[in-house]
């Protein structure tokens, strides 16, 4: 196919962007993914632990991207060649997986954000109705904080619940900056939809970037969440916080589309209303069953 360009599905948290993730990883010999590749940068630098910074390549004269910045290296590698065998005649198509808020935060002000360094990668999208993933949020991060407490992460490194660490406004910004920028249709999904019939969904989602829909992408085996988080956080218990309903899936089933409810507090249904409007903005633009 013509269009081989790297796909990046932005997302917020809680979105069941990282369930998305595993269709594409059902097919090693067709797609390398990357699983939300600027989190250490952004770790580095709200907690001014630069070390992260230093294991990021340097760049190259031969990089498409040159521009003296951390992002720099890690687009050129998602840019780069990646292949399925060792003799390297088989090149995969990336699929990477981020928060747009991650993004925006590190990129701002800088020449990334140009139309010249967007247009070289096929952007996608992903939402979730706020109801259901700020309360989700909500829960994860109540879950974060305790098991920062056993670690014994000074209150300073805790994660507060607000607009800044959720992210459906800076989604909103991105999605409307890209589609400015390229003119082009863009691929969006809202999760309730891709629950209620992944096949149609995903077939449709597969058709807009150029890629051949697969029956296997629907179902997969539930995988052990390998430490990335709790590595990167030094917190044991970090990843099955954020990704073992993910990793334990087997397919788009609706149990992982539902959250036990509990009581919430007012900061959460504030939150809730404040994002809606950038929620059903986007959902205008949604891939429609």
């Amino acid at each position: 196919m013509e269009d081989q360009k790297p796909i990046i599905l932005w997302s917020h948290p809680r979105s069941l962007s990282t369930v998305f993730e595993r269709p594409f990883l059902q097919l090693p010999q067709e797609f390398h993914v990357i699983h939300e590749p600027f989190v250490p940068i952004v770790y580095a630098n709200e907690h001014k632990n630069f070390e992260f910074l230093n294991r990021i390549s340097l760049l190259k004269s031969t990089d498409p991207i040159t521009y003296v910045h951390h992002l720099s290296p890690i687009l050129n590698e998602i840019l780069a060649p990646h292949y399925y065998n060792e003799d390297k005649t088989h090149t995969l198509r990336v699929f990477v997986k981020e928060h747009a808020k991650h993004f925006l935060q590190v990129a701002e002000g800088s020449p990334l954000l140009s139309k010249e360094i967007l247009s070289m990668f096929k952007h996608t999208f992903l939402i979730r109705n706020p109801e259901k993933s700020v309360k989700s949020f909500y829960k994860a991060m109540n879950a974060t904080n305790e098991a920062f407490d056993k670690a014994g992460v000074p209150m300073s490194g805790k994660i507060e619940i607000s607009s800044r660490t959720f992210g459906i406004k800076q989604l909103r910004i991105l999605y409307d900056l890209i589609k400015n920028a390229s003119g082009e249709e863009i691929a969006l999904v809202d999760a309730d939809d891709l629950v209620q019939d992944p096949e149609k969904i995903l077939k449709k989602y597969c058709e807009m970037i150029n890629v051949e829909f697969k029956k296997e992408m629907l179902n997969w085996k539930s995988v052990k969440v390998e430490p990335t988080l709790a590595t990167l956080f030094n917190v044991p218990g970090l990843d099955d916080v954020w990704f073992t309903n993910a990793m334990q899936s087997t397919g788009f089933d609706k149990t992982i589309n539902n959250d036990e409810e509990i009581e919430y507090p007012q900061s959460v249904n504030d939150l809730i209303d404040e994002h809606k409007p950038y929620y059903e903005y986007l959902f205008q633009y949604r891939i429609k069953i």
